[in-house]
């Protein structure tokens, strides 16, 4: 097990862009922001508001058991989508403690995309819209 890293917008779009690669089993990307998550958000993320992370993070661990990558992050990646990456490390390392050697946990990466949600929309919601699903720039005003 890696401890929790950055992911770069650049790296992490390859993924989102390749045809091969599905969200939910190749990489997971979990969202930790609340209700601007409405305004736009990357293709197939998956919402956890990072103040009921405590509540589901068993269950998040049992979602993403056997996908490679997990990528935590929140509006700028600085407080919460950190903080995130982390509790849910610790609640991995937490349930490795008793797991196999061949658990698929192993191999998992832990990154935070660095920049955040504000960073990623700079990049790619003109030029590459369809890497921005639900942009709503109204709603992204609202919750800035």
């Amino acid at each position: 097990m890696n401890p929790v890293s950055y992911i770069s917008a650049d790296a992490l779009a390859e993924l989102v862009r390749d045809p091969e690669k599905a969200p939910g089993a190749d990489y997971i990307v979990i969202d930790v922001r609340d209700a601007d998550f409405a305004g736009g958000h990357i293709p197939g993320a998956t919402n956890v508001p990072a103040h009921k992370l405590p509540e589901v993070i068993e269950s998040l661990v049992d979602k993403c058991q056997a996908v490679p990558l997990v990528v935590f992050h929140c509006a700028l990646s600085q407080v919460r989508g950190p903080k995130s990456a982390r509790r849910y490390s610790d609640a991995v390392k937490h349930r490795l403690v008793s797991a196999a050697e061949g658990d698929p946990l192993f191999d998992q990466e832990i990154k935070v995309l660095r920049g955040g949600f504000d960073s990623w929309c700079l990049r790619f919601s003109e030029d590459e819209p369809d890497l921005v699903e639900g942009y709503d720039a109204k709603t992204r005003a609202e919750h800035a």
